[in-house]
């Protein structure tokens, strides 16, 4: 067994980890970037709003896509078009993009493993345990974050849980093209979630987020037949977990957990790759001034109230078809989408609970 030593490792190399080693760079941390497959392509639809790419220095080559709007629709089939021009989305390649990250990492100074973290000790020094198809490594770090993913192992050996999570069926389907993101609405295709038809970047993504594991396979047939798509001969219909925003961790003996080990993924949209990124440069400004309640603090005060907020707009205007149709009635008018998207983007706040409560009821009844 390899012994390895380093002031801050990171366990797991998709964005989050990828963005932590690199922030750990800058302010001459030294560090380990941890993960178990180069070469994993993580099922995602792949989408990022295009400030990220400023605010986090990603290489705009990575984008294959951008996306002007986002199109809705109810169960009854009534469409909203939402103008997001000012605000894009950028599609990307997720193998590529993750590699390209790590690269980054590893040519600013982290040393970048391919081997599988199995247990974690941190009785004494925090310690992880890894295995490639070569060589185990025991791994000493002063600090450890965990941006394992939905399956964090790191979460399960340390605090024998796992990220809150849901499952999804999606499918790629190549030489088909769609110019909007898509979410449709149905207690027959997605109760209480959606269904989405996304831009990708070699044709498109379908997909569905269910709660009824034994159902999810005729929702997702029912949703193809009313979506009226072309199936390709060779696409396959896949499932995986995504997480939920539930039961957040931030930190917890000398670990950091940051993007889908935190469940840090937006309510209602599901949207994590920003908030991954976030997190782990929260978390590295919280271990660069020796201060690891910093991270939730400055988390909460940024983004607690917008979760919260996305979370009750899910459970009121999902509930039922009724609702959807209220939603999506709502959606075609201009200054409904001007309040929802300037709170996507962060340019307004919301408020508090009661007072979101009474805007919601208010709102339903000038729907109609």
């Amino acid at each position: 067994m390899e012994k390895l030593t380093c002031t801050v490792l990171v366990v797991g190399g998709g964005p989050a980890g990828a963005t932590a080693s690199r922030e750990l760079n800058k302010l001459g941390i030294d560090n380990i970037l941890l993960e178990k497959n180069l070469s994993f392509n993580k099922p995602c639809g792949g989408g990022l709003m295009l400030s990220a790419y400023s605010k986090f220095d990603i290489p705009r080559s990575l984008i294959k896509k951008e996306i002007h709007s986002i199109k809705i629709v109810s169960p009854k089939l009534n469409e909203a078009l939402i103008d997001i021009s000012r605000y894009p989305l950028t599609i990307v390649n997720r193998c590529e993009f993750d590699a390209s990250l790590r690269n980054l990492a590893k040519n600013s100074g982290s040393r970048v493993i391919e081997a599988r973290a199995y247990d974690i000790d941190v009785e004494n020094i925090p310690t992880v345990f890894a295995k490639s198809d070569e060589k185990e490594f025991r791994i000493e770090a002063k600090y450890i974050i965990a941006s394992d993913g939905v399956n964090s192992t790191i979460r399960k050996k340390l605090l024998n849980q796992t990220p809150s999570r849901i499952l999804t069926y999606y499918m790629d389907i190549e030489n088909e093209q769609v110019d909007s993101c898509q979410f449709w609405f149905g207690d027959d295709i997605s109760p209480q979630h959606y269904s989405w038809i996304f831009p990708h970047h070699n044709g498109i993504n379908i997909g569905l987020v269910g709660n009824d594991k034994k159902k999810i396979g005729d929702y997702f047939e029912k949703f193809i037949k009313k979506s009226k798509l072309n199936m390709n001969k060779n696409s396959k219909i896949k499932g995986y977990y995504i997480p939920s925003w539930d039961k957040e961790i931030y930190f917890e003996k000398n670990v950091f957990f940051v993007g889908d080990s935190a469940s840090m993924v937006l309510p209602f949209t599901y949207e994590g790759i920003y908030y991954a990124m976030e997190s782990a440069s929260l978390a590295v400004k919280a271990i660069a001034k020796e201060n690891p309640s910093f991270y939730e603090k400055e988390w909460k005060r940024l983004y607690f109230k917008k979760f919260k907020f996305f979370k009750m707009t899910q459970k009121l205007f999902l509930r039922n078809d009724y609702f959807s149709e209220k939603l999506v009635k709502l959606y075609q008018k201009p200054s409904f989408q001007h309040s929802i998207i300037s709170y996507w983007i962060g340019t307004k706040k919301p408020v508090g609970k009661i007072k979101t409560i009474g805007k919601f009821l208010k709102i339903l009844f000038s729907a109609g």
